[in-house]
C-alpha cells in the first residue's frame, strides 16, 4: 500500500493499554470518522498479564481524518495504519452503538523470522484463510489486518507487530468449541500458522464489540 491521498479511505487500529474509563463515550462521539468499532476484554481474566490490553479500536475513514483523530487521542496509545482483508463477513443488522452479537478473538500477529511482510500477507490471505474457513464450526466474521505503517508507540514491550487477526463468532460456545471439539482441524491450522507466524510473540484476547457506522465502507 503506497502513500495515501488525504481523501483516500483507510483503516487505523489503536491498542489502548492504559485504562480509559470514558473510551466508549469518546469513540461514539468521533462523528468525523464514518465507521468505528470498540472492542474490550470480557472480564479481567481475558487480559494477558504480560501484555495488558484495555481496548482495541478500529477506525475507517479518510486518511486525513484518521491522522487528526490519532493526533488528538487523549491518552497514550499504540496505533497502526493497516490494510484490511475480510475472508468472511456478515451484514450488520443491529443498531449502531449496541453490543454486537457473539464474541471476538483478537490477536496481534508477528511474521516468522526471515519472511518479508509481503510473503507473510500473501500466505495469510491465501492458504491460511482457506484453512480457517474450512473448520466445522465456522467463523462468522473474519478480518485480517496487515500493518502498513506504525503511527504510535512501538506496540508495547515487544513491538514489531505485522498484523492483527479478528475472528468474530456468533456465540461464545462457537469460539470455545471450534478448536476443542475438532482437534484435527486445530492441528492443521496450527501447523499452517507455524509456516508464517512467530508463535512466541504477540497477544490474544477474547472481546466484545460495539460498532458505530454512519457511512458504509
Amino acid at each position: 500500500m503506497g502513500a495515501l491521498t488525504s481523501a483516500e479511505r483507510a483503516k487505523l487500529i489503536l491498542v489502548q493499554r492504559e485504562r480509559f474509563p470514558d473510551i466508549e463515550v469518546y469513540v461514539a462521539a468521533l462523528a468525523r470518522v464514518p465507521r468505528r468499532a470498540l472492542s474490550r476484554p470480557i472480564g479481567e481474566r481475558a487480559i494477558p498479564e504480560d501484555r495488558p490490553v484495555a481496548a482495541f479500536v478500529e477506525l475507517w475513514g479518510p486518511a486525513e481524518v484518521l491522522h487528526a483523530t490519532f493526533a488528538a487521542w487523549p491518552t497514550p496509545v499504540s496505533a497502526w495504519l493497516v490494510e484490511e482483508h475480510r475472508p468472511a463477513d456478515a451484514p450488520r443488522t443491529w443498531p449502531a452503538g449496541l453490543p454486537s452479537p457473539g464474541v471476538r478473538l483478537v490477536s496481534s500477529v508477528h511474521r516468522k523470522p526471515g519472511l518479508d511482510r509481503e510473503a507473510f500477507a500473501r500466505h495469510w490471505r491465501g492458504p491460511h484463510a482457506e484453512i480457517a474457513l474450512s473448520f466445522t464450526i465456522p467463523v462468522w466474521r473474519y478480518g485480517q489486518n496487515v500493518v502498513v505503517e506504525t503511527w504510535g508507540q512501538a506496540g508495547g514491550p515487544e513491538g514489531g507487530e505485522d498484523g492483527f487477526a479478528v475472528l468474530h463468532f456468533r456465540t461464545a460456545e462457537d469460539l470455545s468449541e471450534r478448536w476443542a471439539k475438532h482437534p484435527e482441524e486445530a492441528r492443521r491450522g496450527a501447523e499452517d500458522a507455524a509456516r508464517f507466524i512467530d508463535g512466541t510473540r504477540g497477544w490474544s484476547c477474547v472481546m466484545r464489540e460495539i460498532a458505530w457506522e454512519t457511512d458504509a465502507l
